[in-house]
């Protein structure tokens, strides 16, 4: 029959041209606890047993490559997005093991909200 392409090439563009739902996830790029003191203090917890044996307890660390507190300095507006990124995919070529898939997306990004508050912006 001639009308079922013409039908699904209909279907694919409605589907394109709707609106996003509130039911699909946000970019990888939004950190859904953004300004929650409760989330940054769990992401404190959570960074001291997940991440302080290569960043340093409490993000403390002498190695200029491996200071988590200037984020903010080096990615500006990216920070959030180049976490997200590094976590998720690994840097294995500079020692960041693959998280993605081992450490779930609220734990990262509670992790991330607990980063937000120890930068240094001088």
């Amino acid at each position: 029959m001639m009308y079922l392409p013409i039908l699904c090439f209909a279907a694919l563009a409605v589907s394109i041209a709707s609106p996003v739902t509130a039911q699909q996830q946000p970019p990888a790029s939004t950190n859904p606890f953004e300004g929650n003191p409760v989330a940054a203090q769990e992401g404190h917890v959570l960074f001291n047993e997940t991440c302080s044996h290569c960043h340093g307890p409490d993000a403390v660390t002498p190695l200029s490559e491996r200071n988590l507190r200037k984020l903010a300095r080096r990615y500006g507006d990216q920070m959030a997005e180049t976490f997200h990124t590094t976590v998720v995919n690994g840097r294995p070529e500079m020692g960041m093991p693959i998280w993605g898939g081992v450490i779930d997306e609220s734990t990262i990004w509670k992790i991330y909200s607990y980063i937000e508050t120890i930068q240094v912006h001088e």
